[in-house]
């Protein structure tokens, strides 16, 4: 699996991890346990809005939350080399962008919407099987274009100490590889024009009609006048 950032000094942490960084704690203070409260109010706040139901899979609703901006564990990823260059490329031109390549055990990986009893797993059972830091692959169902042309999938795990100590995001662990790949400032222009000429675009890979439209027009990208 492959993560595109487009600036290598970001360090690749799941969104949660960093909204609860940005809520005062140190990364020696975030641990499982804080992490796993911090996702019992979300929960909570969720079924108090109808969003969640007694009973719903709370895998598949941490993966909607994730895939429309919401802060979960989960990481994403991407199973295509190409999307994951073009997101390393894409902005940034003064910095160096990175790719990172990730490996997960073939048994420690699971499909939303394709266990044989038709219920997705318990999410504390496999923040459990995590335990270790060891990761685990997700597959999100394809109800939405985006997940399908970005060949869209996370990578989480249950934090074996603190944040602060090596963990599976940006180390080689006894479960996992995470291998940096850094894409020069000087090559982005060159990545770019690549991958266009395989027609893959900031339009092509957000194709919900004004979001890709909108965002290949932002205040981010030069235009030609």
């Amino acid at each position: 699996m492959w993560r595109g950032q487009t600036n290598y000094c970001w360090t690749p942490f799941p969104t949660l991890y960093r909204r609860i960084r940005r809520s005062g704690y140190s990364d020696m203070q975030i641990d499982e346990g804080l992490v796993r409260h911090a996702e019992s109010r979300i929960l909570e706040e969720a079924r108090a809005n109808g969003l969640l139901r007694c009973g719903g899979s709370v895998l598949e609703f941490m993966a909607c939350m994730q895939h429309f901006g919401g802060a979960t564990r989960l990481l994403d990823v991407t199973s295509s080399l190409d999307v994951a260059l073009y997101f390393a490329s894409s902005r940034h031109d003064k910095v160096a962008g990175v790719v990172y390549s990730y490996r997960v055990n073939p048994d420690m990986r699971v499909s939303i919407g394709e266990q044989p009893n038709g219920q997705d797993p318990d999410w504390y059972d496999l923040t459990d099987r995590c335990r270790g830091g060891r990761p685990l692959l997700v597959k999100p169902r394809s109800y939405e274009p985006r997940i399908v042309v970005q060949h869209g999938a996370f990578i989480m795990t249950s934090l074996d100490g603190s944040l602060a100590d090596p963990n599976l995001f940006i180390c080689q662990t006894v479960d996992s590889e995470a291998r940096p790949i850094l894409i020069l400032p000087k090559l982005k222009p060159s990545v770019r024009r690549y991958l266009a000429a395989k027609r893959i675009t900031e339009e092509s890979l957000f194709p919900s009609g004004i979001e890709g439209f909108s965002k290949a027009r932002s205040a981010n990208v030069p235009i030609r006048l």
